[in-house]
């Protein structure tokens, strides 16, 4: 009888209305929260740096300019694509605390939040490192070479930049499935309604075509305001954890 009791009471402070941090995570999830709430304005910080640097004179469509562009001025290429990737590795810390608050609850959706942070954070600092590395060496060989063996290494750049394109469709599909199960979770976890309606906008900005609607862009503007209020809604799960069976030491 003393077990069922504690097992009923147990049950009953896991209830899904007074969904909260799992016990003894306080301070990670909340260095994760404050964390999130901290790189919230990246995007928009990026992409100002990336206007005040010229686009970096990234121009895909223009492999001799692009070589150019990468040869003669080297640091605000490798700037505007190495922070690009850079965030990808600072967003993971915001993956694994979602990991850590729905683990318990919702053991399903926080595995699949966690391959999908890994997955963002490996293809898309990938990518910055390698056009980081790949382009501006590219491009110091493209001043230095005669027509023949420049007209040779524009397919490599091509070459190149296609494989650092399929990376940032990967690293995207990554994000944007994170958003996806984010915009998912059970009602019971007390998601804030605008979390989940910016990351359904995100998810579909990113698989429209640029040609047809700046997709990209939209991300940038909302991502930000997704950011602090996910780090917010965290955050605020720290507040009065609920005791559970191991919390009060229940023993069967």
């Amino acid at each position: 009888m003393t077990t069922d009791i504690a097992t009923l009471h147990a049950e009953s402070s896991r209830d899904d209305s007074h969904f909260q941090t799992p016990f003894g995570y306080e301070r990670w999830v909340r260095f994760g929260a404050n964390w999130t709430m901290i790189i919230s304005p990246y995007m928009i910080l990026y992409f100002i740096l990336v206007i005040a640097l010229g686009g970096g004179r990234d121009d895909s469509n223009n492999f001799a300019t692009l070589l150019e562009s990468a040869g003669k001025s080297p640091i605000p290429y490798i700037a505007v694509v190495f922070l690009d990737g850079l965030f990808h590795a600072l967003a993971f810390v915001t993956f694994v605390t979602l990991f850590t608050v729905l683990r318990v609850t919702f053991p399903v959706q926080a595995n699949l939040i966690l391959v999908c942070g890994a997955w963002q954070m490996l293809m898309g600092f990938t990518k910055g490192l390698i056009a980081s590395y790949v382009f501006p060496r590219l491009g110091m060989a493209y001043l230095t070479a005669d027509p023949t063996l420049r007209s040779a290494l524009i397919p490599v750049a091509s070459a190149m930049d296609g494989l650092r394109t399929a990376m940032q469709w990967m690293d995207s599909l990554g994000v944007m499935f994170g958003w996806i199960l984010v915009s998912l979770l059970p009602q019971s976890s007390n998601l804030p309604r605008p979390i989940r309606w910016l990351g359904w906008i995100m998810a579909f900005a990113i698989l429209v075509p640029e040609s047809i609607f700046p997709g990209f862009l939209l991300v940038i503007l909302l991502a930000p305001p997704w950011l602090f209020l996910l780090g917010r809604w965290m955050k605020r799960l720290t507040l009065s954890p609920v005791p559970t069976q191991e919390m009060t030491g229940v023993n069967p």
